[in-house]
C-alpha cells in the first residue's frame, strides 16, 4: 500500500520496502463506492471508508499522481482487488466526488450549473495534487461570479463572498478577492444582506480590509454628489449653468440606494447603468451630456482600478 502524502505532510513518492500481499476482508470489499468502481481499473484509492478502482490513465494529469505511478514500484506490495493500493489519508471523499465526475465525464460536468461548495471541493484536491486542468476550470468558474472587471459583477457575486474570500486565501485565488470585497461591502448587513454570519467566517485582517474599503467607498459617492474631487481640489464635470443645477439635484436620487433595497453603495453598477442608459432623469442638455458621459467614465475606470487598494489588496 502506498500512502500518498501532500502539502502539511512531507511528501514522499518513493514506495515502501518488499512486503507480503494481504488480502482485504470482504468487510473491506463493501466499502467500494459502486460509481467509481470499474472492474478494468488499474489502482484503487482508499479515501476514508470508501475505495475506488479507477484508472491510473485519469489520474495522468495531477502532477502529483503521474511523478508518483512513474516511480519503480515494488514487486510485492499491498493490493486491493488485484489493483496497486494507494490511501490517502487526510482527504475527504466528499471532496473527491466532483473530481472523480469531471475525470469521467468532463463535458457533461462542465455543462452543469455548479455552486461554489462543489467548486471549492473540487478546487482543494486540483490544487493539492496539481491537477491543472481542473484547478483552472474552477477559477474560471470563481471568476464568473467575481469577475477581474469588478464593474461587471452582477447579484450572483453576492451570496457566499465572505466564503470566497477565504477560498481565496486558503487556495491562492487572488485575482477574486478584489470583487469578493466589494460584493460584500455592497451588502446591507443591518437586514443579514451578507447572510448574517460574514463577520464570523472572515479573518481579523479581512474584516478590517472590508471595513476600510466601505469607508473609502463612502468618501467616493460623497465627493461626486458633491461634484467635488478632493484628491485635486476640482470639479468632476463642469457643465451649463441650467444643468449642473438640475444635475445635483437629480444626481443623489440615481446613486443614494434606496431605503428597502438589501444593497447599499453600489457606485459602480449604479455608474454603469447610468452611462448606458444615456443618463435619464439627470436633465442634462444635448451639449452638456458628451461632458457628463466622459466625466463618469473617467470616474467609472478609476474606481474601477482604485477597488484593490481601497480594500488593502
Amino acid at each position: 500500500m502506498l500512502f500518498l502524502m501532500t502539502d502539511g505532510d512531507d511528501l514522499d513518492l518513493q514506495p515502501p520496502a518488499k512486503r507480503k500481499r494481504r488480502s482485504f476482508s470482504s468487510d473491506a470489499m463493501e466499502s467500494v463506492n459502486k460509481q467509481f468502481w470499474f472492474e478494468d481499473g488499474d489502482i484503487v484509492l482508499g479515501i476514508e471508508d470508501k475505495h475506488v478502482k479507477i484508472h491510473q490513465s485519469k489520474l495522468m494529469g495531477s502532477l502529483v499522481f503521474s511523478t508518483m505511478l512513474a516511480l519503480p514500484q515494488p514487486e510485492l506490495m499491498e493490493s486491493f482487488d488485484g489493483c496497486p493500493f494507494v490511501k490517502l489519508p487526510h482527504d475527504t471523499f466528499h471532496d473527491w466526488i466532483p473530481v472523480l465526475e469531471w475525470m469521467y465525464d468532463r463535458s457533461s460536468f462542465e455543462l452543469r450549473s455548479t455552486s461554489l461548495d462543489i467548486t471549492a471541493r473540487a478546487l482543494r484536491i486540483a490544487t493539492k495534487y496539481e491537477i491543472l486542468e481542473v484547478r483552472q476550470w474552477c477559477k474560471q468558474q470563481l471568476l464568473s461570479r467575481w469577475p477581474l472587471k469588478v464593474v461587471e459583477m452582477n447579484t450572483t457575486a453576492m451570496a457566499n463572498a465572505a466564503e470566497a474570500i477565504c477560498l481565496a486565501r486558503e487556495l491562492d485565488i487572488p485575482e477574486i478577492l478584489p470583487a469578493a470585497f466589494y460584493a460584500l461591502a455592497v451588502q446591507r448587513w443591518s437586514n443579514g444582506g451578507d447572510g448574517g454570519r460574514s463577520h464570523l467566517i472572515l479573518s481579523p485582517d479581512d474584516l478590517r480590509r472590508l471595513i476600510v474599503g466601505r469607508e473609502m467607498l463612502h468618501e467616493r459617492l460623497t465627493a461626486l454628489l458633491f461634484n467635488w474631487d478632493p484628491h485635486i481640489n476640482a470639479e468632476f464635470f463642469s457643465l451649463c449653468r441650467v444643468c449642473d443645477q438640475a444635475c445635483m439635484l437629480s444626481l443623489p436620487e440615481q446613486l443614494m440606494p434606496a431605503l428597502h433595497s438589501p444593497y447599499g453603495n453600489w457606485l459602480l453598477h449604479d455608474l454603469d447603468r447610468m452611462s448606458k442608459n444615456g443618463f435619464e432623469g439627470l436633465y442634462a442638455c444635448e451639449r452638456c451630456v458628451p461632458t457628463l458621459r466622459y466625466a463618469v467614465n473617467q470616474f467609472l475606470a478609476q474606481l474601477q482600478d482604485a477597488i484593490p487598494s481601497y480594500f488593502m489588496l
